[in-house]
């Protein structure tokens, strides 16, 4: 039997004044826990546990939004929600928790809620096996973690982790959030042996199973990005944008309708476009068209849009041809500002400069 634990019991003490991190919304509309767990292998677990507060549950009324995000995820099926009573003292025992109370058996896979990866190679390595294994990302391909807080491993040329450390780098590879042990019996038992440490990490765990003689395999991730603080969250949803751009004079050359040049007759405006297409194809930028042309010139801006490579995800007809304003709301998870306005001279070449104003 193999079993996913998801955990995500914690309080969320470095989200102050925000609900449960794994409820925020990720820019994708979508809460932060499908998207920690969008990438995981599901067809090679057989159960996926997920261990929450009951008091979070009450107090956000959020239930139905949890079945929501199994039927997201697909997992429908093999999904189990297990209410915590109590609050833990740490992750390894939030863990422990879950095992008792659902009465897990088996293999188990703990997954974090804080942060996104994929890690192919240990899906294809959990399919074959239920060794002791977890995943590391290397500080060389990041530039965006805080480093102090993760824990660092060490491993042989098998990738026999031969050691681990918390709160210290003394390597350039960190564990970035997935844990693979065996047997769950197992995990509770050196649980029980260490559970007196209130600041207990599960590396903790891991690194006294190695002493003893255990055997953990170090499988690398790829695609590391870290939700694990109110400051990382925020600058992970900043690099996402929805852009509302002007078509005639900011993207094509002027035009109207009473003389030429007409609408759809226009070349584009060279540099706009280029900078405007390598901001649609980060994927973090969803670009709409606006335009006071009628729904009658669609056909001949959409030929226009085409023949000048024009990258967009959605178009806008039939605005006033007068000042527009874009109206936002802001709060504690979405804080001020959440809206901006650019205004650039007609026909002119300069968006680039503008939007990195504005932080693009």
């Amino acid at each position: 039997m193999k079993n996913l634990i998801v955990t995500a019991a914690g309080l969320s003490t470095r989200f102050e004044g925000l609900k449960p991190k794994w409820m925020l919304t990720h820019p994708s509309g979508k809460w932060m826990i499908v998207e920690a767990l969008s990438s995981v292998d599901f067809s090679v677990i057989d159960k996926v546990y997920f261990g929450f507060l009951q008091e979070h549950l009450d107090e956000y009324n959020c239930i139905d939004g949890i079945k929501l995000c199994f039927k997201e995820l697909g997992i429908e099926d093999k999904a189990e929600l297990v209410p915590l009573n109590n609050r833990t003292d740490n992750q390894p025992h939030t863990v422990y928790e879950v095992i008792k109370q659902a009465n897990i058996e088996g293999a188990i896979l703990i997954k974090e809620v804080d942060n996104y990866f994929k890690f192919d190679v240990a899906s294809q390595y959990y399919k074959d096996t239920t060794d002791n294994f977890m995943t590391y990302f290397d500080l060389n391909n990041t530039t965006s973690i805080n480093p102090s807080n993760k824990s660092y491993v060490k491993f042989d040329n098998d990738e026999n982790i031969t050691d681990i450390v918390e709160k210290r780098v003394f390597s350039s590879t960190f564990g970035c959030g997935c844990y693979s042990f065996k047997d769950a019996k197992e995990y509770c038992e050196y649980f029980d042996k260490l559970r007196d440490d209130k600041n207990l990490y599960i590396s903790f765990i891991i690194k006294d199973m190695i002493e003893d003689g255990h055997i953990f395999k170090a499988v690398e991730a790829t695609d590391y990005v870290d939700w694990g603080t109110k400051q990382d969250w925020f600058n992970f949803v900043r690099q996402y944008k929805t852009l509302f751009v002007d078509l005639d004079g900011t993207l094509v050359e002027s035009s109207g309708k009473y003389k030429p040049p007409y609408w759809g007759d226009t070349p584009s405006i060279t540099k706009n476009v280029e900078f405007l297409n390598k901001l649609y194809n980060t994927g973090k930028v969803y670009v709409i068209i606006t335009t006071a042309r009628p729904s009658e010139a669609k056909e001949a801006t959409l030929k226009q849009l085409e023949r000048e490579g024009i990258l967009y995800h959605d178009i806008i007809f039939n605005l006033f041809h007068a000042n527009r304003t874009i109206i936002n709301d802001y709060g504690s998870s979405n804080p001020y500002p959440t809206c901006d306005a650019v205004n650039i001279p007609r026909n002119s070449n300069s968006l680039e400069r503008f939007l990195k104003d504005v932080g693009l």
